[in-house]
């Protein structure tokens, strides 16, 4: 992809928010808040990888809202189904910037939906009917994707899950393909030179102190204000677009295209953590 193209912009701006503010820098915990009671069972090393982990995938779910906000906003074409093409254009923004930490964040995000799957559920119970893709079926075109942009760097995980060798092969065209349409589709709403969006950002307190532990978490690293940045001055977007964390009953992310706020919910990244902790616990030998 050249270096010229808004995709990359995009892409590098992103690395450098996340060095700078995510990646790098610790949770301050606030004195009410309190971590997930799983944590309890785990090492300090795992306690540690799980916050990296739910932090991981909350950088995949901002970017997966944010392809909802940019088809809302500048009212795209979408052939298929919207949580596919967005979840297409997540994975692109972060597999571009070539970056490890970046790398690894899609990774988890991968494993997020390995680790929500129930190996148990019989056909009947897996809800096909959904607009999202059922959870592995999302997990396994995330890893075709990464095998796509760089096979070298992704194959060992990729053999981790047995993903077939025959499937790898259509991957690069595959992600020749989704790179090209998204490029074609953003090109004419590129923002001119000088333009910049302004962003409302808030990080709704909570009274349930394990929430509070991710609220923290998120606000000190400042994710929200990660997506402002990447986002102003890459396409034409209206001011006024709220990023918002919250408690919201539910563990979830949305965007609400009539109030033009994307909600990322305090539970998701508690869920997040909570599935890595558990893995660790039934997978004691593992490292």
């Amino acid at each position: 992809m050249a270096s010229s193209s808004p995709l990359y912009r995009l892409s590098v701006a992103c690395s450098c928010a996340l060095l700078s503010a995510l990646l790098l820098a610790a949770p301050a915990i606030a004195v009410e808040a309190t971590p997930p009671e799983l944590y309890g069972e785990l090492t300090d090393e795992q306690r540690e990888e799980a916050d990296q982990f739910a932090l991981n995938v909350a950088i995949g779910t901002v970017f997966h809202e944010a392809g909802h906000m940019l088809v809302s906003e500048l009212s795209l074409p979408v052939l298929g189904r919207e949580e596919d093409a967005v979840d297409g254009l997540a994975m692109l923004l972060l597999l571009e910037a070539d970056d490890e930490d970046l790398n690894v964040a899609v990774e988890d995000w991968a494993n997020i939906w390995f680790l929500s799957a129930d190996p148990d559920a019989k056909p009947e119970d897996m809800p096909s009917w959904d607009s999202h893709g059922l959870d592995e079926q999302r997990a396994y075109a995330t890893i075709c994707w990464m095998l796509g942009k760089n096979e070298k760097r992704f194959k060992e995980f990729a053999d981790s899950v047995e993903f077939p060798d025959y499937r790898a092969e259509e991957c690069p065209g595959e992600y020749q393909t989704l790179a090209a349409s998204w490029g074609a589709v953003l090109k004419p709403h590129e923002a001119g030179k000088g333009d910049q969006t302004k962003f409302t950002i808030t990080y709704d307190e909570t009274k349930d102190p394990k929430l509070a532990y991710f609220r923290e978490m998120i606000r000190n690293a400042g994710l929200m204000e990660m997506v402002a940045e990447v986002f102003s001055g890459s396409y034409k977007l209206k001011d006024g677009i709220k990023l918002t964390a919250s408690e919201c009953g539910e563990a979830n992310a949305f965007w609400d295209g009539e109030a033009r706020e994307m909600t990322l919910c305090y539970e998701d990244m508690l869920n997040s953590a909570d599935l890595d902790a558990q893995w660790y616990i039934d997978n004691p030998d593992e490292e």
